[in-house]
């Protein structure tokens, strides 16, 4: 029998996530682990397919490690900012009146560093993006956010956490309503979303804070394209790149936009993208951003309406806009599905050799080739996904279905599921993680 190793390459995708005290993090007791008389694997399943699921359930905010063939917990996790193989994981949990923030070494237990911040903090997320986020690029800087703080608060508060632990942590209080946006690769420079009206997807400005001197900047980092114009939206999802390039999806008023944020020298760039022409204000925020694995093309999809944008991360420009059809069936799921649940997080994946995307929507899985954006396939047509993880090979394709949170596992080369993960009602799937040899 494999053994079940978690240190692996991994396949990021799917939803929301929370913060809370962590079931003790290490090697899985015997009572955990799956045994194979415990529960027979399905029909289809086979050593060869298997892999470990990171996933969540409703108002859980801790996630599981669930053996995709069986359905059984393997073990648990906190939310936390994972490494590639998530094999160690960077936690802000409660601790009586202070936040621990501890590096977790998954196979060992190990907790280094361990740093205690007065006070009651979490790890930050953007839009319905599951994964969180705060840590600066060098692996240096924390960026926390205040726990349970209100919507239309009119103090912020943040703490900036020195992971090497020479420095205490730094309480950032900020006059007004502030949310996180981004860190510098150096830890050196806080960005923030500053609301300027209390309506949702209100307008917003970009603000740039000292991380050392908690000092807010003066003026707003405003688009040099066009400097006059006011920005108002919601975050749905956000890819970060190379030499500090923060690229975050919106859905915006008129159309949707990508606002490119570049942390080092503290400068923006707005991409509108197609405006839709779309009355179905649910399906309007089931866009995905996903970027090629070589770094040069950011894709940005939206399924359930039928467009895809290539965006050139050097230029800062559309490459090219495709047409890839939407059925009328999808808007009818999109309403009822995304009314019950709502949109729960990642919505494409691209092939690790950046020659195919996998875009979900409230009707299936499109399939697209990089190169022209055509499309190729359309898988699970009528079902509405909520989430996709491509196992690293690209020969299967795991599916988060939206009607009761099930997981089917697809076979790539002929589109077919081929397997069905026992149990339901997940609501985040985040990682892929293969069994090793």
């Amino acid at each position: 029998m494999k053994s079940r190793a978690l240190s692996i390459a991994l396949l990021v995708v799917a939803s929301l996530a929370g913060c809370s005290a962590p079931t003790p993090v290490g090697k899985p007791s015997e009572t955990t682990r799956p045994s194979p008389s415990a529960t027979a694997p399905q029909v289809g399943w086979s050593q060869a397919v298997d892999a470990f699921l990171v996933v969540g359930r409703p108002n859980a905010p801790d996630l599981d490690v669930v053996v995709a063939s069986t359905g059984e917990s393997f073990m648990h996790l906190p939310n936390a900012i994972p490494n590639a193989r998530w094999g160690r994981l960077l936690t802000a949990t409660r601790d009586g009146s202070r936040t621990r923030v501890q590096g977790l070494e998954v196979a060992s237990g190990t907790n280094a560093p361990d740093i205690a911040v007065d006070g009651h903090w979490r790890l930050p997320t953007i839009g319905t993006d599951p994964l969180a986020v705060g840590r600066s690029e060098d692996g240096s800087t924390l960026a926390l956010v205040e726990d349970g703080a209100a919507a239309g608060r009119t103090t912020s508060k943040f703490a900036i956490v020195d992971l090497s632990s020479k420095r205490p942590p730094k309480i950032i209080e900020l006059s007004g309503s502030f949310d996180f946006d981004a860190i510098s690769p150096d830890g050196a420079t806080l960005y923030v979303i500053e609301h300027q009206d209390a309506q949702a997807g209100g307008h917003y400005q970009v603000r740039a804070v000292d991380a050392m001197s908690g000092r807010l900047a003066e003026g707003a980092i405003v688009d040099k394209g066009n400097p006059g114009e006011a920005m108002a939206g919601w975050a749905i999802e956000q890819q970060r790149l190379a030499q500090g390039l923060v690229m975050t999806l919106y859905r915006g008023h008129e159309h949707p936009f990508v606002h490119a944020l570049d942390t080092i020298n503290s400068g923006a760039i707005c991409i509108d993208l197609p405006p839709t022409r779309h009355d179905d204000a649910v399906a309007a925020t089931d866009w995905g951003l996903a970027r090629s694995p070589d770094g040069l093309s950011v894709y940005a999809i939206n399924a359930t309406i039928g467009v895809a944008v290539d965006i050139d991360p050097m230029s800062l420009s559309i490459r090219q806009t495709a047409n890839i059809g939407a059925g009328t069936a999808a808007i009818t799921l999109a309403k009822f599905g995304h009314q019950d649940v709502g949109v729960t997080g990642r919505r494409v994946v691209v092939s690790p050799d950046g020659r195919t995307i996998f875009a979900a929507s409230a009707n299936g899985i499109v399939q697209l080739a990089t190169r022209d954006l055509s499309v190729t396939r359309r898988l699970l047509v009528g079902t509405g996904v909520d989430a996709l993880g491509l196992t690293p090979d690209a020969t299967g394709l795991f599916v988060l279905r939206h009607s009761d949170g099930g997981i089917d596992r697809l076979d790539v080369a002929s589109g077919a599921v081929v397997a069905r993960v026992p149990g339901g009602g997940y609501d985040r799937l985040l990682a892929v993680v293969p069994f090793e040899s």
